[in-house]
């Protein structure tokens, strides 16, 4: 009865369920839509003709048959008696430019007045939009309240259409009452309410009937397969005494076996009633023959295949298979063979299968084109790819497994074009969207048609090592940033050398290392020129994974040819050459050709990441805000060379993030040792372009203090502590550099300095309440960072604000709308469309679209990291934006923020106020080109968010 009502009551019920939300949720709107479609092009019409009268009688004066006031006042009296709708009340009215009112039949109170200040209930001045709406394009539309046809007293909204009749500088125009608009639509719902009903009866009772008839086949049903399981049992008796393995399937699934399959396989025999015969079929067999056997009838054959046992491996089978019929329904009989004693098994193979697991090395057969299926894999491929079983992996499309798009577009041309691709390195999605990276092989196997290309390829897992690497390029691109080593000559870095002749033996070098304490041998050719290198990397690589005999010669495991460089070489420079070519060590000459040491990447990099902690420990040693304003006015000198030199912006918004957080965490510190200390736990917290870590040199605060709750009787005294303690540190960021908020979003407004449960009511009112405006100058507190405190107070916050957002997504509606509404400059043919001027364009503000953008979809996605590029990298990395969307917008946001960066420095070097308006003119042809170009595309990322979120335009 259970599966009878979720079979046949259900859907039913869900059904006339659908059917009534259809009618409310999806007919009635579209009709109000069209019918408000309608009243707007009625009105249109009807303006346009009485515009036709204007000009009728502006013809006439143009002919010389009658003077302009005639006409004027010919054409007035015509339109002032001109009516329309139910009851005739609907009416026209004119205006002039100014705005006066020339004619209202239903306010002559208003003829011939001033209405510049006329403005309805809610204070919008309706006639001066009038005017606005027609200097615009000659003619639209205008919202607003006024009264109901000629009852003054009665006021409503209305829709009206003005149009411009240029020759005389008048306005004319007629409206809808949205009110009529909306009884059309009550009586529009009445109606459709009244069909919903009748049809709702009538299903109802269509469904008595099929009930009834649905009882009755059920009960049917159960006898027969009770009469089923009887004859099915007396077979099985007859069966059991078979010397071959016999199954009997009933769609698919395994109704009987016999003890033989249970010895084959290791599964009891009511372990194996119920399985679905698929289910015992291995994924190490060929992708045909496992749909063969996935289907719920198997096509009669012979077959040969492997097995699963239930302790594991695999058995080999030869399987025939043939139909029959009990009680008119089809069934199998599969007749199983065990044949594994019967295979040649070939030692050298197992070896080789072996060996090659010890490598991590997979092999696989795969489709590379519009099925793009895998054929066959091994367990080491599949375990590589992260999935259970060959039969998971066989669902999946290869190219979309790959991570870039490029890749994904690339491959197969590569394939096509020369056939072959070898230790190809790519990221990929395992199962469960787990990123990895693979070096993966590929040769063509099968035709060469595009539309049939099979490839037979290996892949081997090097995840680990691309993490490294990238760790390793990210330490080295931040070390970059350090000044004072990298335009140093190396000569003051190197490390002695030591040699071996090469015919030495792996054993001597290991022991020459060990005794020289050094991590790098050079091999000599009879003592005279050196042909190769010996580091612990090569050691490790080369002689432990491939467990060498420690008696083979040395030059086996050495690296060659030896890279050299000169004593003048910068450290900058030697880091390049280490990067391009992948080593760690640099053999160095003097002016005259000798060697005089090595350079060791490891010791360049511990110098640089001792230089990089300098401005830190002087500024948590500074006593007072004279010491670290000159701190601050350093750093400004440390960026500029950085700027210049193209450091990546993340890497210069970290410095000065960092070096900011450490000037606030003193301030507080000397404040606490003025004030005493605090009475409870607080936070400091950052918002804005801090709390994101992306400051420029040219920045104010946006800070605020979180403090613990206390008794009503201790509020005020607490409230005063920490009042006065953000504004000895706001006062003094000030004098240091960093500016006053303008908009006092700062720790010294008592309103953002106050306890956890104030700030609870902040963002409860601003999520669910949100008002466009209001939440648009809340938005920076989204991007909160603690900087000093009891970090508990800032994660209590983000976790009202993940359950808050997630009950009332209206908020992010409106977050999501302030991002489509957002006016950001835009570039037209010639120039850029800027507020201030065609040669000036506000950077922060076209920055600040991407900020937005990132800032919402995070939110929305309950991902609480603050920075823009880290937005935007986990949006990309759990696919909740299109990979090439979240590229483009990173390239955009790194170009706009270089540009910032330098403008900047521009400003400063020329003594002028630092500003974040670029003058254009200052630009080479490819800058200018490509800012125009990122513009341009920035009316298409609005589209996303309006789509996504389904902003009506």
């Amino acid at each position: 009865m259970s599966r009878f009502y979720l079979n046949i009551i259900v859907p039913s019920i869900l059904s006339i369920l659908l059917f009534v939300l259809t009618i409310f949720l999806v007919i009635i709107p579209q009709f109000q839509h069209n019918i408000m479609n309608g009243k707007r092009e009625m009105i249109r019409e009807l303006t346009n003709s009485a515009w036709s009268i204007l000009a009728k009688y502006e013809n006439d004066e143009k002919s010389g048959q009658i003077s302009r006031e005639e006409a004027q006042n010919t054409a007035v009296y015509r339109i002032q008696y001109l009516r329309y709708g139910e009851d005739s009340k609907d009416y026209f009215w004119i205006t002039d430019m100014h705005p006066n009112m020339v004619v209202h039949p239903y306010r002559p109170d208003l003829n011939g007045k001033d209405l510049t200040d006329f403005s309805d209930p809610h204070g919008k001045k309706l006639f001066v939009e009038f005017v606005r709406t027609v200097e615009d394009a000659d003619h639209g539309y205008v919202d607003y309240m006024w009264q109901w046809k000629d009852d003054s007293l009665h006021i409503v909204p209305k829709l009206s259409y003005v149009r411009l009749f240029e020759p005389w500088g008048w306005v004319i125009g007629t409206g809808v009452y949205i009110e009529d608009v909306k009884k059309e639509i009550r009586a529009l719902t009445r109606k459709l309410l009244w069909i919903s009903v009748g049809i709702s009866v009538s299903i109802a009772f269509l469904l008595l009937l099929i009930t009834r008839n649905s009882l009755k086949i059920d009960m049917e049903r159960i006898e027969a397969e009770k009469e089923l399981h009887e004859s099915r049992e007396k077979y099985k008796t007859l069966v059991e005494a078979a010397t071959e393995g016999l199954i009997m399937l009933i769609d698919g699934k395994i109704s009987f076996a016999n003890t033989l399959i249970s010895e084959i396989t290791g599964f009891e025999n009511d372990e194996l009633t119920g399985l679905s015969f698929s289910e015992l079929i291995s994924g190490n067999n060929n992708a045909w023959v496992i749909d063969t056997f996935s289907g719920d009838f198997i096509k009669e054959g012979q077959f040969e295949l492997n097995l699963k046992k239930k302790t594991g491996g695999g058995a080999e089978v030869l399987i025939t298979s043939s139909a029959a019929a009990f009680f008119d329904k089809k069934v199998n009989i599969i007749i199983v063979k065990d044949i594994t004693s019967d295979k040649d098994i070939n030692l050298a193979s197992l070896d080789y299968q072996k060996l090659f697991g010890m490598l991590n090395v997979g092999f696989f057969r795969a489709r590379i084109d519009s099925k793009g299926r895998f054929l066959f894999a091994s367990e080491t491929a599949v375990r590589i790819l992260g999935y259970n079983n060959f039969s998971e992996l066989s669902e999946v499309h290869i190219l979309k497994m790959l991570a870039s798009s490029d890749d994904r577009r690339n491959l197969r041309n590569t394939l096509l074009e020369n056939g072959f691709v070898k230790n190809k390195v790519l990221k990929i999605y395992k199962k469960n969207q787990e990123p990895g990276y693979v070096s993966i092989t590929l040769v063509v196997s099968g035709s060469d048609d595009p539309d049939d290309l099979v490839c037979d390829g290996t892949i081997m897992d090097i995840t680990v090592q691309e993490k490294e690497r990238e760790v390793t390029e990210n330490l080295i691109a931040e070390l970059k940033t350090s000044t004072f080593i990298i335009e140093q000559p190396v000569k003051d870095f190197l490390a002695p050398v030591f040699s071996l002749d090469a015919d030495s033996t792996i054993r001597q070098v290991l022991k020459e290392l060990s005794l020289r304490k050094s991590d790098n041998l050079l091999l000599t050719k009879k003592d005279k020129d050196y042909i190769g290198i010996i580091t612990n990397s090569d050691i490790q690589n080369r002689v432990l994974s491939l467990s060498l005999d420690l008696d083979n010669p040395a030059y086996l495991i050495m690296s060659s040819p030896v890279m050299y460089a000169r004593e003048s070489t910068t450290v900058s420079d030697a880091i390049n050459i280490s990067e391009d070519k992948n080593i760690n060590h640099l053999v160095v000459r003097n002016e005259t050709g000798e060697i005089t040491g090595v350079l060791r990447m490891n010791d360049v990099y511990r110098e640089l990441k001792g230089s990089l902690s300098f401005y830190a420990d002087r500024v948590r040693k500074a006593e007072t805000d004279n010491e670290l304003k000159a701190h601050y006015r350093q750093l400004q000198m440390f960026i500029k060379p950085l700027i210049e030199n193209e450091v990546a912006v993340r890497h210069i918004t970290n410095i000065t993030s960092a070096f900011s957080d450490a000037v606030i965490r003193r301030l507080i510190e000397l404040k606490i040792r003025e004030t005493g200390l605090p009475p409870v736990g607080f936070s400091f917290i950052c918002m804005g372009s801090e709390g994101r870590r992306e400051e420029t040199l040219y920045t104010d605060q946006d800070n605020a203090i979180i403090y613990e709750d206390v008794p009503v009787e201790r509020a005020p005294t607490v409230k005063a502590y920490f009042n006065g303690l953000g504004e000895k540190v706001c006062r003094s960021l000030d004098y240091i550099g960093y500016s006053f908020c303008k908009g006092n979003v700062m720790a010294m407004n008592p309103r953002w300095c106050c306890p956890v449960s104030e700030w609870e009511e902040y963002f409860t009112r601003w999520i669910t309440s949100p008002e466009p405006q209001s939440l648009l100058d809340a938005s920076i507190f989204f991007d909160f960072r603690n900087v000093y405190g009891n970090e508990d107070f800032t994660e209590s916050l983000r976790q009202t604000i993940g359950s808050l957002s997630k009950k009332h997504t209206v908020f992010l509606y409106h977050m999501a709308h302030n991002t489509f509404n957002i006016k950001s400059p835009q570039a037209s043919a010639g120039n850029i469309l800027s507020e201030k001027s065609a040669d000036n364009v506000d950077l922060k503000s076209a920055v600040n679209l991407i900020v937005m953008f990132a800032r919402t979809y995070a939110l929305k996605n309950n991902l609480w990291c603050t920075g823009t590029i880290e937005r935007l990298n986990a949006l990309k990395s759990k696919q909740f934006l299109h990979e090439e969307t979240v590229d483009e917008l990173l390239y955009a946001y790194n170009f706009l923020m270089k540009l910032r960066f330098r403008n900047q420095v521009e400003l400063s070097e020329n003594k002028l106020p630092l500003s974040n308006v670029l003058n254009t003119k200052k630009m080479t042809e490819t800058e200018w080109s490509l800012l125009k170009k990122i513009l341009s595309q920035f009316p298409s990322c609005q589209s996303i968010i309006a789509s996504d979120f389904r902003i009506s335009t």
